[in-house]
Formats: structure tokens, sequence, C-alpha cells
């Protein structure tokens, strides 16, 4: 029962990445899972319901936020995950229509809410890790550290999202001024 639930979340993302979710019906992902329609619709009650499942599942990455011990883990995954957001990537496409559908559908806000939640939260422990030897950071400090690696990182995937440049290596280069401020290396400013 659970493989055939996986099948079908598999399906309905592979649809969703090359129709789109306004434009896919149950059916799409029935013939895309190599199912009938009524097989669908004994596992899940709706196309929003398929959805809310794949968004729960979503990769937050919060694992390798996790994986940070140090300044420079945490440096190394950001630059990593802000040279990645791409405009034409498929997957950016389906979160965008998520995040429309997700401000009229309140089941669907509240999953995106706590992967967020998740994700912060994963990002201001490694953010504090990372600080723990700067005895000049208190915890106001590091939160709002760890605040402008979020805004970076959300800033990001909303211009890929939107299909606008990324601004990469100016958003590289902040991140990289605020990992010095955690790492405790004093911070030159250009005037």
């Amino acid at each position: 029962m659970a493989a055939v639930r996986q099948q079908i979340l598999d399906a309905a993302r592979a649809v969703f990445d090359r129709k789109g979710v306004a434009d896919t019906v149950m059916s799409d992902i029935a013939t895309e899972a190599g199912l009938s329609v009524g097989s669908i619709y004994v596992h899940f009650r709706s196309k929003e319901e398929v959805l809310t499942r794949l968004i729960e599942q979503a990769d937050t990455n919060v694992g390798p936020l996790e994986a940070c011990e140090t300044a420079s883990d945490l440096l190394g995954l950001v630059e990593t995950i802000l040279k990645t957001q791409d405009p034409a990537n498929a997957a950016n496409l389906t979160a965008l229509e998520v995040a429309t559908i997700a401000r009229r559908n309140p089941q669907i806000q509240a999953v995106v809410a706590e992967n967020f939640t998740r994700l912060r939260t994963a990002l201001f422990d490694a953010v504090a890790r990372a600080g723990a030897g700067n005895d000049q950071l208190d915890k106001a400090a590091l939160r709002a550290i760890g605040e402008g690696l979020l805004s970076l990182l959300v800033a990001a995937q909303v211009k890929a999202l939107v299909g606008v440049p990324p601004q990469t290596e100016a958003k590289i280069k902040t991140a990289r001024w605020l990992v010095t401020i955690l790492h405790g290396a004093p911070v030159r400013t250009r005037r």
C-alpha cells in the first residue's frame, strides 16, 4: 500500500513539474503512474491531497544544515544553495504555483509554513553551532546573522521562482561577510 502511494506521489511530482499544478488532473497522474484513476482515488481524495503530501515530503535542506558544525561548513552550504537557484528549473515553477495555492488553501499553507519553520530552525541552530566559539556574539547577534542568511536564501529562491536574475555573486559576498562576523574575524567595510 505504501509503495503504491509513493508511486502515485512520484508520478504526480513528474506531472506537476511538466504540466504545472493547475493544468494537471488526476487522470494525468494515473497515466504517469500506470494506474487507473480509481486506484488513485483509493489512496488520495483529491489533487490537493496529493500536493499536500508532496509538500510534506519536500526536501527543505534541513539535513545538510544539521551537518554544519563550523562557519566554513555553513558558508559552503549557503554558497552551494545560492549557486543552484535556476529560474528554468521545473521544480521552481512548481514551487511558484504552490506558493500561489498556499495563499488560498489553509491546509497547504500550514504545511508550507511548517517546512519553512523547520528550515529556519535548522539554519539558526547551524549558526549557533558555528558561532559557539565567538564570545563577542550574543543570542541577538546570532539571530541577526541567521535572519540575514535566511533572507539571502529566500531572496534567491524568490528571484529564481519569478525568473529575475538572482544576483548570486552579491548574495555570496553578503553571506561571506555574515559568516566572517560569525567566525569572529574583524569586519572591514569600504568607504
